[in-house]
């Protein structure tokens, strides 16, 4: 691997795995914001709203009141 074309190759396709990669974790923290009900609506630029998603700590944290809420069974009927 001493060809420095061939080890520049290799980094680009290491870099393009990564990329996509990380846009597929985005794609997925975005899907669990929206099915969890996380979305903030944040003030943008020029009085625009802008739509952020959950970090993965609200996530998680999503997640687990969810789980406990299950293993608590389903409320009294009145």
């Amino acid at each position: 691997m001493n060809d420095p074309e061939a080890s520049e190759e290799c980094i680009e396709d290491v870099r393009a795995e990564r990329d996509a990669l990380r846009q597929e974790l985005a794609d997925l923290r975005a899907w669990l914001s929206v099915k969890l009900g996380l979305i903030k609506h944040e003030p943008g630029p020029v009085g625009l709203t802008t739509l952020a998603v959950a970090s993965d700590r609200e996530i998680v944290a999503a997640v687990e009141r969810l789980t406990q809420r299950d293993k608590a069974g389903p409320a009294p009927r009145q």
